[in-house]
């Protein structure tokens, strides 16, 4: 099952028997079987009435609601899940240090790791010195963060390998007259920076429903902060999964010219664009660049096809679509709560 991204602004989504149509001025617009959903991204103005918030609810199909640009609002979730002692042993375990402090390690190899491997592939062709010094930079930082003993000196390591790949990520771009100077957010000021922080914020999502799906607790995690409103787990999860379903939907969206300069415009009369999922908002008139309507709907497509794209998942032995390798993360997550499995990040070779 899919996500049904509803984009067109002004459209209603309604119910017809077990469809669900996305209907506008009288004209269906676009319909699916309710039963090929697992959940719906409402982005912007759309309408829905209660009785389709019922159908939803009933089906326990999630519903998120973000801004047109991605920001995220909220959800529709029917119960939480029923498996409490699942988060009683999720707030014992992660008081517990050892457990945290390994995991979180698991978190970071495992992006560290994706990360080499989504510039290493594009280096074959480019062959750059600084790529190649970004890879030693970031396999040397991996090893390190192998070893390290609490979460500050983690999060340094991350963020000094983070620096090391975006600072080579633009020559990933091929793409006339679009540059990339390095990460920039809150708010994104360029157009590869407005899809990376678009694309985190729809993984994001993602990652939440899955979450939701397991029965855990989507604001405990181990890496990150539990700060108030935070969906620390949510980040955690995130971040072997950034450089495999955003980054190369980035670069593939640019490179064969799907989107371009001219699916980007300035003005101050719109909504702001889509943050990093994890920081506050900006003050609109922060906002230096927008990513036009059919833009965004490009986007999202490849972002969904990207996610059910299949993929050899090691621990099963077989191919398995990324939304569903994100819920067995999930689910191996939660036994390492309950039965002291070793968190083993995804990663690809």
């Amino acid at each position: 099952m899919g996500i049904l991204y509803v984009t067109e602004q002004g459209a209603s989504l309604m119910k017809q028997g077990d469809r669900l149509l996305v209907v506008k001025k009288g004209k269906t617009l676009h319909w699916t079987h309710a039963f090929k959903v697992s959940q719906i991204a409402i982005m912007g103005n759309i309408s829905i009435s209660p009785q389709m918030i019922a159908f939803l609810l009933k089906e326990g199909i999630d519903t998120v609601f973000l801004s047109y640009y991605g920001k995220y609002r909220g959800r529709l979730v029917a119960e939480l899940g029923k498996n409490v002692e699942l988060r009683r042993k999720q707030f014992q375990r992660i008081d517990d240090q050892n457990f945290r402090i390994r995991t979180a390690r698991s978190y970071v190899i495992g992006k560290l790791n994706n990360s080499r491997v989504l510039l290493r592939r594009r280096n074959s062709e480019l062959n750059s010195d600084s790529i190649t010094s970004a890879l030693n930079r970031i396999r040397r930082l991996a090893e390190q963060a192998a070893a390290a003993e609490d979460i500050e000196r983690l999060m340094g390591m991350e963020g000094a390998a983070a620096a090391a790949y975006f600072g080579c990520f633009g020559e990933l771009i091929k793409a006339k007259n679009i540059t990339f100077d390095g990460r920039n957010r809150r708010p994104p000021k360029d157009p590869v920076n407005v899809l990376l922080s678009l694309g985190y914020t729809l993984l994001a999502n993602a990652i939440h429903s899955q979450i939701n799906l397991v029965g855990l607790d989507p604001y405990l995690g181990c890496l990150h902060a539990t700060d108030y409103g935070k969906p620390s787990l949510v980040l955690d999860l995130m971040e072997e999964f950034r450089p495999l379903l955003v980054d190369s939907t980035v670069i593939y969206i640019f490179n064969s010219g799907i989107l371009k300069n001219t699916d980007f415009y300035v003005t101050a009369e719109v909504e702001a664009p889509a943050f990093d999922f994890a920081q506050s908002e900006p003050l609109r008139e922060e906002y230096p660049i927008f990513l036009r309507h059919e833009g965004m709907k490009k986007f999202v497509t490849l972002f969904e096809e990207r996610l059910s794209k299949k993929t050899v998942y090691p621990d099963k032995a077989q191919r398995l679509t990324y939304r569903d390798v994100i819920l067995e993360q999930a689910r191996l997550f939660a036994r390492c709560l309950t039965d002291d499995e070793e968190y083993k990040p995804f990663i690809v070779r």
